[in-house]
C-alpha cells in the first residue's frame, strides 16, 4: 500500500484519515465500534462535513472530487424533478436528507481520494 505524507494536511484531516486507516470504511463493524468510543465531538468531526452539508457539489469542486460533484449534481437535479410535483414540505425533507448523507459521505471519499488514490464516480462509496 502507497503510504501518503498526511503532514501537508490540517491536523482535522490528518486525525480523519488515521481513523480511516486504522477502522476502515463507515460500513465496516470494526468502525462502528471504534466510532462509538469516541466523544461526541470527534464522531462530528469523522462522520460529517458542514461546508459539505451547506455547500454539496460546490465544496466537492474545492476538494478536487469533480467526478463525485457531478454525480451529486445529477441527483439533485434528478430529486428537483421528482419533487417537484410533490408538497413542499416533502421536497425539503428530501433535499436536507440527501444533503446529510453528501456531507456524512464526503470525509471518507476525501480520504479514498488523497490517501488511497481511488478516484472514483460514487460519492457515497464504502458508506452501505
Amino acid at each position: 500500500m502507497n503510504t501518503v505524507d498526511l503532514t501537508h494536511f490540517s491536523p482535522k484531516w490528518q486525525f480523519r484519515f488515521n481513523f480511516y486507516r486504522q477502522h476502515g470504511a463507515p460500513k465496516e463493524p470494526g468502525f462502528k465500534q471504534a466510532w462509538r468510543a469516541l466523544s461526541f465531538g470527534d464522531r462530528l468531526k469523522i462522520n460529517l462535513n458542514i461546508f459539505a452539508l451547506f455547500f454539496g457539489p460546490i465544496y466537492l469542486l474545492i476538494l478536487g472530487m469533480w467526478r463525485k460533484a457531478l454525480v451529486v449534481i445529477g441527483i439533485a437535479i434528478a430529486l428537483a424533478a421528482i419533487t417537484m410535483f410533490l408538497p413542499d414540505i416533502v421536497g425539503r425533507a428530501v433535499f436536507i436528507a440527501f444533503n446529510v448523507l453528501v456531507a456524512s459521505s464526503t470525509n471518507y471519499s476525501y480520504y479514498l481520494e488523497k490517501v488511497e488514490g481511488r478516484t472514483g464516480w460514487n460519492p457515497f462509496e464504502g458508506m452501505f
